[in-house]
């Protein structure tokens, strides 16, 4: 069951400067407005929050829940407070890589990307930092999905002994 707190301003960005995406952003000035521009979600449990493909440019931020990210059915992740996912190449609306489902009821903090953008136009400078954060978390994606899929071939064969004549 999700806690009743009402999401304020300031519990905002205490929870944005605990996140593994932005932990270390040191401009105070920057995460305000972050805070300020954030959407407030909830989600019930099996609740699919994002389709493969989708192309909608959001970053969502976990702040209570449990999510699994998965592709045609193979979890990759599951992901719980603290967390980020969503569109990774919310800079150049790529369409998302995974699907997204609830695993808990869940709450997430969202950022659109015209929201993000506004927010950069006014501090120029984070932008570099935020972009090798997203590049450097798409990579991780990348090698996590290369490596199962690498298990899964190998499995299907071990399955099927043919392949060996």
């Amino acid at each position: 069951m999700l806690s009743p707190t009402p999401s304020t301003r300031s519990s905002r960005l205490a929870f944005l400067k605990k996140t593994d995406f932005l932990q270390g952003i040191e401009s105070q000035a920057f995460l305000e407005c972050l805070a300020e521009e954030m959407e407030e979600l909830t989600f019930a449990k099996n609740q699919i929050i994002l389709h493969r493909g989708d192309r909608e440019p959001l970053l969502y931020f976990m702040v209570e829940g449990k999510v699994k990210i998965h592709v045609d059915g193979i979890k990759m992740a599951e992901l719980s407070q603290g967390a980020h996912f969503g569109n990774v190449n919310i800079f150049d609306s790529q369409p998302a890589s995974a699907s997204i489902t609830t695993l808990q009821a869940s709450r997430c903090l969202v950022l659109h990307q015209s929201k993000l953008q506004a927010v950069l136009q006014k501090h120029s400078d984070i932008k570099s930092e935020l972009v090798a954060r997203l590049y450097q978390r798409q990579q991780q994606v990348r090698a996590t999905t290369w490596q199962k899929s690498v298990v899964r071939d190998w499995y299907t064969r071990l399955q099927n002994p043919s392949w060996a004549y």
